[in-house]
């Protein structure tokens, strides 16, 4: 029996009780959690005195999009920022702009080799432990899901995989929704204890009737949840009306989709009526606050209707969404509830520091199904962050969390632990190997020129 004791840390297990241990430790065995007790025979000593002490990440909605980093936002703009422009996501969103990208994005995959693939999939994924994640939640990327599912399992990572399924633009059908949804049951030829899979539509435009219903048969057949972008922007419901002649929510429950394994994405553009759907079929929601403002969306303080769906009862979670950066990640979207939530209540206790970690872990795990990761009880995974806090900004703070929310962010992780083992790699071999992959696809299938 291998054991691990990390001690002396100021434990936040992220259970149901919210519980802080100041002083305390956790006692790994076989990869699991075997107590949060401060001695063990034969066990090897990690000394976490200053130490924040949490549990890995969860982060149930990402999009790997790590291959359009030169274009897409990403390392060919110039250096000044006062010309830039808003994106397609502002100002309530340019739907049909936003659709053609999102169909675009399905042939990129394909574009891909296996071997770009898998190196840009090691480093974006190595990117998420670096930053604390030990859990991910696929909902389509850029990049081919056999790529993804074998860098979970090098580095040890749970992940929910996805398949990147767009079958229409703006009503006119692009592809046939057969070959999507052979696309999405190849994913279950890469399930094992690592992998599961989670079909996706990346956004409710981009799916014909035919798509949606086949999607809701794999899931049925399969016993799988699902997770789609709905009710995200203002302009959605305009469109979805003149596309499909539906409200964007009442769709997906018109197809037999909506039920408590429904995960909406940021959904915080819905009717009355589709507030009372998704709170009745107990759909889990879940948005990414610290993205919005630089996209232009307004998804938190437009409407206010995501904290409403929480203090409803459903269950609400954090994730960073997709970026071909690595930030921001999970700490910063913390960060972003804890502030947004409780400036728009005018109430400091709204959303509590210890709330905001908990949708960020146990709640995000129970989103996507992960029954043994998300929080250090007994019989769970060790999947652990420790983060240093004794410098100045923790300095006579009996809260050392409040202060990480404060001041901290994804780069004060220090040490990740995933199934008991400390995570190690050789991050200027994964970098170089994902910047030979990245110039190679991008100048043989974007166009980039490189000098």
């Amino acid at each position: 029996m291998s054991r691990l004791l990390i001690k002396g840390g100021t434990v936040y297990p992220a259970d149901p009780a919210h519980g802080v241990i100041p002083g305390g430790s956790v006692l790994v065995e076989d990869g699991l959690i075997a107590g949060l007790v401060d001695h063990a025979d034969d066990a090897e000593v990690i000394d976490a005195t200053g130490m924040l002490v949490l549990p890995g990440f969860v982060n149930p909605h990402w999009h790997e999009m790590f291959a359009l980093r030169y274009p897409f936002k990403g390392a060919l703009r110039p250096p000044s920022d006062r010309d830039d422009k808003p994106a397609f996501m502002a100002h309530g969103g340019d739907i049909p702009a936003i659709s053609m990208a999102f169909d675009r994005f399905y042939g990129l995959v394909d574009a891909l080799t296996d071997d770009e693939a898998l190196a840009i999939a090691r480093y974006s994924l190595w990117t998420q432990l670096r930053s604390g994640v030990t859990t991910l939640g696929d909902v389509g990327s850029v990049n081919k899901p056999a790529a993804l599912a074998q860098a979970a399992r090098e580095f040890g990572m749970r992940l929910s995989v996805s398949a990147w399924a767009s079958d229409t633009v703006c009503g006119r059908r692009t592809r046939d929704a057969d070959e999507v949804l052979a696309r999405v049951s190849a994913l279950m030829d890469l399930r094992d204890s690592f992998v599961r899979v989670r079909p996706t539509a990346v956004y409710g435009t981009n799916m014909t009737d035919e798509l949606g219903a086949g999607l809701r048969d794999l899931c049925e057949k399969h016993d799988l949840p699902f997770a789609a972008h709905v009710g995200a922007l203002r302009n959605e419901t305009e469109a979805m009306r003149a596309w499909f002649g539906v409200a964007p929510v009442r769709r997906f429950a018109d197809l037999g989709l909506l039920d408590e394994r429904f995960t909406a994405v940021h959904c915080a553009f819905a009717s009355s009526e589709e507030r009372d759907l998704l709170v009745r079929a107990g759909a889990h929601i879940t948005h990414s606050p610290a993205k919005y403002g630089p996209a232009g969306e307004s998804t938190m303080t437009e409407t206010r209707q995501i904290p409403a769906l929480r203090e409803a009862g459903l269950d609400v979670s954090l994730s960073t969404d997709g970026a071909s950066t690595p930030v921001p990640g999970m700490a910063e979207n913390m960060t972003a509830a804890w502030q947004t939530y409780t400036e728009m209540a005018a109430d400091p206790t709204a959303l509590l520091p210890t709330d905001a970690l908990a949708m960020a872990t146990r709640v995000a795990a129970k989103g996507l199904g992960f029954a043994d990761v998300g929080s250090l009880e007994v019989g769970k995974r060790a999947d652990l962050v420790l983060i240093r806090a004794d410098d100045w900004r923790y300095l006579l703070n009996p809260r050392p969390l409040e202060a990480f929310l404060t001041l901290g962010g994804s780069a004060d992780i220090e040490t990740v632990i995933v199934n008991g083992q400390v995570v190690k790699a050789d991050e200027n071999a994964l970098r170089d190997s994902y910047l030979e992959a990245l110039t190679s696809f991008s100048v043989r299938c974007l166009g980039v020129e490189l000098s």
